[in-house]
């Protein structure tokens, strides 16, 4: 996947109808359910068909930079708008990016996209919550670890309309570390490519936290010059 490198602002681009967007190639990434043996609740495992899980089964990326901020449009059907908790089985729908923290030089040093990464291999990823005004910033190191930054340069904006929803990430290419001995956050580059992945929640079907549709296998993207 590119992100081409266009001349318009933040503004522009964070409108999830902004006529530009179209422009872009996009690319559908296929998305499967997580497996519920990685589920960390023994409830989630006794109670759930894995086969309901990751009722969203594709998602069209677009990516763009203008060399100081990189975005991510996201489109995926979605028939009922989830806004909140409204029942036991019903929650706010959500998307998620997610990058390995370290530069993937390898197999070996590549995290495992299905367990949220692991000890030394830790990941980032970038979400959005329906009903939540702001985006966060969360990182982890394996299943059950995932921890949220205290502070976040993510920006998002989305729009739900005839059962699509459009989402737009919105975030400075490189941005500075709480703590630089554990970072928390992916660093950007023009002209670099990192590894990405694609989570979806649809609240409508009971899916929350680890219950979700995600892209099984990183893919490669890369900022153009």
């Amino acid at each position: 996947m590119i992100a081409e490198k266009v001349n318009y602002s933040k503004d522009v681009l964070l409108d999830p109808n902004c006529p530009h967007w179209v422009k872009f190639k996009g690319e559908k990434m296929k998305l499967s359910a997580t497996p519920l043996a990685n589920q960390p609740s023994e409830y989630i495992k006794a109670t759930r068909d894995e086969k309901k899980v990751g009722k969203v089964k594709e998602v069209m990326v677009r990516a763009a930079h203008n060399g100081k901020e990189v975005f991510f449009h996201m489109e995926w059907l979605d028939a009922e708008k989830n806004l909140e908790i409204t029942a036991n089985d019903v929650f706010p729908d959500g998307a998620s990016i997610l990058f390995p923290i370290k530069p993937v030089t390898g197999k070996e040093t590549e995290p495992p996209i299905d367990e949220m990464g692991k000890k030394d291999l830790p990941v980032n990823a970038w979400q959005w919550r329906s009903d939540l005004k702001e985006a966060q910033n969360t990182w982890a190191e394996g299943l059950g670890t995932t921890s949220w930054s205290e502070k976040c340069s993510i920006t998002a904006r989305s729009q739900w309309k005839d059962g699509v929803w459009k989402l737009v990430f919105a975030r400075p290419l490189t941005v500075k570390e709480n703590n630089p001995k554990k970072p928390e956050s992916v660093q950007l580059a023009v002209g670099k490519t990192v590894k990405t992945g694609i989570s979806i929640w649809e609240g409508s079907n009971g899916e929350r936290a680890g219950l979700k549709a995600f892209s099984k296998e990183w893919k490669d993207l890369t900022l153009a010059k």
